[in-house]
């Protein structure tokens, strides 16, 4: 799936992509990565705002869940535990898009069907800590910009490959990454652990502050 965004390579091309075009389809997946991302974020703060107009306070069903999700899935993200399983989405965007469309469309196509993160594999629960936030912020502009950046990490594992995969063929320093990735899995656990737990901390701290 990686590889088929730098859709010149994967349609077989042996004369080889200059590298300025992938990168230029880098940039389009980014740009799709960063306005999904930003519209899932603008929904979600549009939500809460109008919660708010109506005489709702959401941040405080938002502080519980924050705090429940906290509580439930550190255990897991330490390895304690293989429970609460994580609710998402196991759809893909469909990899026939990069033989369908030009390489320009399928970039985008790509970046705009992953980019918010409600469409595929969800490989931390801090994903969901994203998803309450806008309901905890009492302004608007900042969880939005926070979902924008979110898109646009979304986009670096793209951009590597194609600043580093040979021109012939992207597949296997793809797989590369991945398995690089699939290698640092308890690192990653870890680090996200250590966000839910400043994260519980700070929301506790905060509770018994106001």
């Amino acid at each position: 799936m990686l590889s088929s965004i730098l859709t010149p390579a994967v349609r077989g091309s042996r004369a080889g992509t200059p590298r300025l075009a992938w990168w230029r389809l880098a940039l389009l997946y980014s740009l799709g990565t960063v306005a999904a991302a930003t519209a899932a974020g603008g929904v979600l703060t549009t939500g809460a705002w109008a919660l708010r107009r109506l005489g709702y306070e959401p941040w405080r069903w938002a502080y519980v869940a924050a705090v429940l999700i906290a509580l439930a899935y550190i255990p897991r993200l330490l390895g304690w535990t293989r429970f609460p399983p994580l609710i998402q989405s196991t759809r893909q965007v469909p990899r026939e898009w990069a033989y369908a469309y030009p390489p320009w469309g399928t970039a985008l196509l790509f970046g705009l069907g992953l980019g918010s993160g409600f469409y595929t594999r969800i490989g931390v629960p801090t994903f969901y800590m994203l998803v309450v936030w806008p309901f905890l912020a009492p302004a608007f502009l900042p969880p939005v910009l926070i979902w924008s950046s979110y898109g646009l990490a979304r986009s670096g594992n793209v951009w590597w490959l194609a600043y580093t995969a040979p021109l012939e063929d992207p597949l296997k320093q793809a797989t590369r990454i991945t398995t690089a990735l699939m290698q640092r899995v308890k690192w990653l656990r870890g680090a996200n652990a250590a966000l839910l737990i400043a994260v519980a901390a700070w929301l506790m701290a905060v509770r018994s502050s106001g």
